[in-house]
């Protein structure tokens, strides 16, 4: 049975009866009853796990009482056969309400008078959650996340929730064996932080991974074998014609030094062509003006025949003068 006391008198009464029926055995009791709470830290909506030992088929009262030492909730649980015991507590989801203040608690333990004690503090957190996958979506149970000083484990689905007392950002990180560890950061405020899925990457993906590199690799060396071979090819093609370039090169630069011997005597042949040319140019002149001569010759001959013919008139008349 469990009760949320407003007023400390039941619980006041019920101790009193239990300290006069037990009083004999309180020793005994106390070195046997022991109370541990699943967590030091608890938030708002939580619920506090408590546990314990104490002599077996035992009635066990557990006590919740406040900062400023109110008794906020109390439960009964009887011990097993082995002597353990378990209950449980919620934390209301608003904080403060009523008695249910932030702070240091303390929860107590009572069996026939014996007491055992343990602390625990509630106040406004900032819950960091998210889930972890490996590299094909499957989700990966039992990692370690570890948020700042806190840490949880993944549960079956891969989900995680780890609980901060204060606001902050926080290194995050996510360790499994066979795994390469993740690590990030996270700035956490008060209330509920989704970080998302985070996936991690086995060994043995890394290996194929690297395997299939390695294999793409040497394809890609394979491929650029080939390619230096033609280009080999290449290069030895390109040098043949190069080398026969090089001697078409030394022919036409033989050519070339022929043709400037012939050029040369070309030069001298049109030079001795422009000296005759002149020269026979002169001969033409010459020729054109013993022609030009050789026209009027006629016309000599006649006028010194006429003169010839006029001095022997002339002659004759002087002679017939003389003659008389």
């Amino acid at each position: 049975m469990k009760a949320e006391l407003k007023t400390p008198t039941l619980f006041l009464l019920a101790l009193f009866t239990c300290l006069l029926l037990s009083a004999p055995a309180l020793p005994a009791l106390a070195q046997t009853l022991t109370v541990t709470t699943d967590k030091s830290f608890y938030g708002p909506g939580e619920r506090i796990a408590v546990s314990g030992t104490a002599v077996p088929n035992a009635d066990v009262t557990v006590q919740l009482f406040n900062p400023n030492n109110e008794l906020v909730a109390m439960d009964y649980s009887k011990s097993g056969a082995d002597g353990k015991y378990s209950m449980s507590f919620v934390v209301p989801a608003q904080l403060p309400t009523g008695r249910w203040i932030l702070g240091t608690y303390t929860v107590r333990a009572f069996v026939a008078g014996a007491e055992a004690k343990a602390t625990i503090t509630i106040g406004l957190k900032a819950v960091v959650k998210g889930k972890v996958v490996d590299a094909k979506g499957a989700p990966i149970a039992g990692a370690t996340v570890t948020v700042g000083p806190a840490s949880a484990t993944t549960g079956a689905d891969g989900t995680f929730e780890v609980s901060l007392a204060t606001e902050g950002t926080y290194a995050i990180r996510v360790e499994k064996a066979g795994y390469y560890a993740y690590r990030g950061n996270v700035t956490a405020k008060v209330g509920v932080n989704d970080v998302g899925t985070i996936t991690l990457t086995s060994y043995e993906d890394k290996i194929s991974e690297l395997e299939s590199k390695i294999a793409s690799l040497e394809k890609s060396i394979s491929g650029l074998k080939n390619s230096v071979d033609v280009l080999s090819s290449t290069v030895d093609k390109l040098s043949s014609a190069l080398d026969s370039v090089k001697k078409d090169l030394e022919s036409a630069k033989s050519d070339i030094k022929d043709l400037r011997g012939t050029v040369a005597i070309a030069t001298d042949l049109k030079k001795s062509v422009e000296t005759l040319t002149s020269t026979v140019e002169g001969l033409k002149k010459s020729v054109d003006a013993l022609q030009a001569m050789t026209a009027q010759l006629p016309i000599l001959y006649a006028l010194a025949l006429i003169g010839i013919i006029i001095a022997i008139v002339a002659i004759v008349q002087v002679y017939r003068k003389i003659a008389k």
